[in-house]
């Protein structure tokens, strides 16, 4: 099995204040692949450096096999899909997508035909000519994934995708997004904090205070630490320690 994304003693400080501390960790093909931890556990912060968003203080990221530092390379294999909105709300989902397709230097038709089954499967097809800015929350979101699969990426980040949407959104965008792991054998990277997120077979990583405190299977965590829930877990490992903001 191929590690596609590969972060190796990751630390990185602002100012005087350590936030992440000697991550280590690697995504397969074919994973989807949980970071889970509380707000202010350096989630968004390890997003930002395997995006380029933050330059790399210690350690290092590899995509694809490539050094994030040949990023030009790296980043042609990722697909992303940010916390906070992108989409240009003036223009159409075909708009955006065009526009997109252009910046990647993909062929736009192309990469329509190939995006049709999502753009179905999403609930997208008879909604290409609204507006951004008349869509409800959970379709933008949809945009913004089927925008970062467009260049088709071996690696899919998501950072707090399902963040502000109702339950049936967050758990349909969650079955699309495992059942294409599955058909396409990417790996995902799924940040969140949301812990009815996580299922048996995920490979899930908890985050507490800038570490990684457990790294493995949800099923095989629930046995080692005998539990019976992620909750139960994440509040054992975490019971003599404070979050800090």
């Amino acid at each position: 099995m191929k590690t596609l994304l590969s972060i190796k003693n990751i630390s990185y400080s602002y100012s005087e204040k350590e936030v992440l501390k000697n991550i280590s960790m690697d995504i397969n093909e074919g994973e989807f692949f949980v970071l889970l931890g509380l707000n202010g556990a350096g989630k968004s912060t390890l997003f930002s450096l395997i995006t380029r968003l933050l330059s790399i203080q210690a350690g290092e990221i590899f995509i694809n096999s490539y050094n994030l530092k040949n990023y030009k390379k790296a980043l042609k294999n990722i697909g992303i899909v940010f916390q906070e909105a992108t989409l240009d709300l003036d223009l159409t989902i075909k708009q955006n997508l065009f526009f997109y397709a252009c910046i990647q230097g993909v062929n736009f038709k192309l990469a329509f035909l190939k995006i049709q089954d999502e753009l179905k499967a999403l609930d997208l097809e008879d909604k290409l000519d609204m507006k951004i800015r008349d869509l409800n929350q959970g379709h933008r979101r949809r945009v913004e994934i089927v925008r970062a699969l467009i260049n088709d990426p071996k690696i899919l980040l998501l950072d707090e995708a399902t963040v502000g949407l109702d339950v049936k959104s967050r758990f349909d965008i969650l079955d699309f997004i495992r059942d294409m792991v599955n058909k396409r054998n990417i790996c995902v990277l799924w940040i969140t904090h949301l812990f009815d997120e996580v299922k048996d077979n995920d490979k899930v990583a908890l985050m507490k205070n800038g570490q990684i405190i457990e790294n493995c299977l949800l099923k095989d965590m629930l046995k080692k630490h005998d539990k019976n829930s992620l909750n139960e877990v994440f509040s054992y490992l975490t019971q003599d320690q404070k979050e800090e903001r």
